[in-house]
């Protein structure tokens, strides 16, 4: 059992690999865009002195253990997605807009609710938002640079698989087609995440 779902291909589905190494595949592919991403966030919370508030309370008074923890959270995140996102993205343009949306989603999560829930002070007030409004920046800088580098891993790899035209016809058809209501999600997301802000204030 557990070597037809890891193995290189499935033969019940005739499929060039299985199940489970796809999920190992874009487990890995989401780690490495979570740490390219994660870096880019780290960067954006530096320039913006936004660092020393984050790194105190993941990593206590050491900088590097924060740093540390910051990378953890980036790399979690960046398989979550890798997870969620797989063939979702049929082209660049498509990824980094997924991206975006996912940024922002973790910046409702992370900063608005999170954070301040682990200080105990209230959620979701118009002083927390202007406060957070550069790590808003930097959720945004991550997902699309995740999901930039995630969508180039796994093209990477489906231009292997598509050297075989009926692999290619498959892969053709498992992915999302451009023509898809998924603009009008990405809009609708990324509006109200810079109406909030707006509102809050």
């Amino acid at each position: 059992m557990l070597v037809r779902f890891f193995t290189d291909s499935d033969p019940i589905r005739r499929a060039p690999e299985g199940p489970g190494l796809r999920l190992i595949l874009s487990a890995r592919w989401g780690a490495l865009a979570g740490i390219a991403g994660g870096l880019l966030y780290a960067l954006v919370l530096l320039a913006t002195g936004s660092w020393s508030q984050i790194a105190a309370v993941v990593g206590g008074s050491s900088p590097w253990l924060g740093f540390a923890v910051h990378l953890l959270i980036s790399v979690v995140l960046g398989v979550t997605y890798g997870l969620l996102f797989y063939r979702e993205a049929p082209n660049l343009a498509s990824g980094i807009a997924w991206g975006l949306c996912y940024g922002l989603i973790g910046w409702f999560i992370g900063p608005l609710t999170l954070l301040p829930a682990s200080q105990g002070a209230p959620l979701w007030t118009q002083a927390q938002a202007r406060e957070q409004f550069p790590s808003m920046v930097g959720q945004l800088i991550y997902g699309a640079i995740a999901a930039a580098a995630f969508w180039s891993l796994e093209r990477r790899h489906n231009d292997w698989l598509l050297l075989d035209p009926r692999i290619a016809a498959r892969e053709a058809r498992l992915r999302r087609p451009v023509g898809t209501a998924a603009p009008a999600l990405w809009l609708f997301v990324l509006g109200m995440g810079v109406l909030l802000p707006i509102l809050l204030a």
